[in-house]
């Protein structure tokens, strides 16, 4: 064994050290050990076997991300396994990753990664209807978040609010109730003169913010909805409109009532 070790990872004497990365890989990889049981009862075989699933993930360890592509669009495109939710976030990490890469020939091919990561994130939601997978790749959708959500603001600094839209569609396609990212859909809808739909998103945006508060979102919602509360006021507030542009900060209130910078604003616009 220990000269099988020296063989692949070179000094057989990092023993220790070789078997805190395992421990630490497998931990982190638990929510796919048991896939395929969940596809069937005892007395049914999975419609995709779990060495499918183990064979996948180890291209996602080893960073082979084309080949899960390759292999987990059969099963999305395949009748009688494109029901299944897992293939579609295999795809949807795949494609995050590519997003990721610093390997410009690989970032020509997959020029538009992240929104394809968005794509098959956006499926899996749909159909995880029960929400059987969901909850074991929520570190995975906080990072797609981030990066939906950086980009969504790089477009609008650059005031390219029909290419911003799209990103902060995907962000409420992920979670219907996520108020930050039906908020700044409806700004950036304003922005391009979309009155109503700014308008229904704004108001979803409200409803969700006086049942919930800022319960059950994860931190980078929470930064979502608070750089959407300074936008939006900051817009509103520009245009004229102070009392619109006061009532989203004081929707936030019990969110960000201590916040210096959104109090900042508050002042700024009379407040």
């Amino acid at each position: 064994m220990h000269i099988i070790f020296g063989m692949l990872f070179g000094n057989p004497i990092d023993m220790k050290a070789l078997q805190f990365t395992l421990l630490v890989g497998f931990i982190a990889l638990q929510p796919f050990a048991s896939l395929g049981q969940r596809y069937g009862d005892e007395d049914e075989a999975p419609l995709i076997p779990q060495e499918d699933f183990d064979e996948l993930l180890m291209w996602m360890v080893d960073g082979k991300y084309e080949k899960v592509l390759y292999k987990a669009i059969r099963y999305t495109e395949d009748d009688e396994t494109k029901k299944e939710p897992v293939p579609y976030v295999f795809m949807s990490m795949a494609f995050f990753k590519i997003s990721e890469s610093s390997d410009p020939e690989l970032m020509e091919k997959y020029s538009k990664a992240l929104k394809d990561a968005l794509k098959y994130a956006s499926k899996f939601v749909k159909k995880d209807k029960e929400r059987e997978y969901y909850d074991d790749y929520t570190d995975y959708f906080n990072d797609l978040r981030r990066a939906t959500m950086n980009q969504g603001e790089i477009y609008v600094d650059e005031e390219k609010f029909t290419k911003a839209k799209s990103y902060y569609k995907y962000l409420w396609t992920l979670d219907g109730e996520d108020p930050g990212a039906w908020l700044m859909y409806g700004t950036v809808m304003w922005k391009s003169k979309a009155v109503r739909d700014a308008s229904e998103a704004w108001a979803t945006a409200e409803k969700l913010l006086v049942e919930y508060g800022g319960k059950g979102l994860h931190e980078v919602q929470t930064d979502l909805l608070k750089y959407g509360v300074i936008y939006t006021a900051e817009m509103l507030a520009g245009e004229g409109n102070r009392t619109d542009a006061r009532k989203w900060i004081q929707a936030t209130e019990g969110i960000f009532g201590t916040d210096r910078e959104v109090q900042a604003v508050l002042r700024s616009i009379g407040g």
